[in-house]
């Protein structure tokens, strides 16, 4: 079965990207207790000093559907606002294979 993920650009106001990777923090903590999330990585961009990138992966659409609507993640939505430049860029995607991808 296909499992659904997501590559997320975060954008920030300039000089915000730490303050976003503090909001985000909280998301980490949120998602080790999610027993259908399988992957929720963030990552700094090396070229732009202002951007985050999420990539996340799911046992199922369900899962993914919950960690969206979860309490954690509206609360995040709530936080993130006075800090983004841009809105946020989202990647619906499904793996194909790769090192550590458990397909």
């Amino acid at each position: 079965m296909a499992k659904p993920s997501m590559f997320v650009k975060l954008s920030t106001q300039p000089g915000k990207r730490a303050e976003l990777l503090a909001a985000l923090d909280t998301m980490l903590e949120a998602v080790a207790a999610e027993p259908g999330t399988q992957v929720y990585s963030i990552h700094t961009d090396d070229t732009d000093e202002n951007a985050v990138w999420i990539f996340e992966m799911y046992e199922s659409a369900e899962a993914m559907a919950a960690h969206s609507t979860s309490d954690a993640m509206k609360a995040l939505m709530g936080a993130l606002g006075p800090l983004l430049g841009d809105a946020p860029i989202l990647a619906a995607t499904t793996p194909y294979g790769g090192k550590g991808v458990d397909l």
